[in-house]
């Protein structure tokens, strides 16, 4: 797979992703909106989940010398900007069997980028341009659970981080 990269926050970037994190939580809920997909999880793993979706973005961000931009509730607008790509961040705690989820209604020609999350440490696995998974049916799977099917892409496959940053994208 290649080279991993490893982003350490500091406490103040930790600090704001995990509010910025908490507010996406509390808006979807005074809004009255669903995380979909059948998710049933508690609060807390909302809450969770929320954050360390956020700490990563800060990571991905920082390793690639950009701007954070913090917001909430915005729909389908990626996670960041860089280069004109439009990048969605996926985290993951560790487990056993970690891999870079996309759901079928991705938009196509989205970079997904993969981070596992070791709080303040953050390794970038990787990523995968959507399109070359969309609307086919390998690695789709539901887990053996009551929801809808995704795309579970291993770890493996994805294109290390630094051929994104170190690319002359327009």
């Amino acid at each position: 797979m290649g080279q991993l990269m490893e982003v350490e926050l500091d406490l103040y970037e930790m600090t704001t992703a995990a509010n910025t994190g908490l507010l996406r939580v509390f808006e979807s809920i005074k809004h009255n909106q669903s995380w979909g997909y059948n998710y049933s999880g508690s609060l807390t793993d909302q809450m969770t989940k929320s954050i360390s979706g956020c700490l990563a973005e800060v990571a991905v961000a920082k390793y690639l010398k950009i701007p954070f931009e913090y917001h909430c509730n915005v729909g389908g607008v990626p996670d960041i900007i860089y280069k004109d790509l439009k990048i969605q961040v996926r985290s993951q705690l560790p487990k056993k069997n970690n891999s870079l989820i996309i759901r079928p209604k991705a938009a196509t020609n989205e970079i997904y980028i993969y981070v596992l999350d070791k709080a303040p440490k953050f390794i970038i696995k990787g990523f995968i341009n959507s399109s070359v998974v969309l609307g086919k049916n390998k690695y789709l799977t539901d887990f053996g659970l009551d929801r809808p099917k995704c795309f579970s892409i291993p770890l493996q496959i994805l294109t290390p981080i630094f051929l994104l940053k170190d690319s002359n994208w327009n």
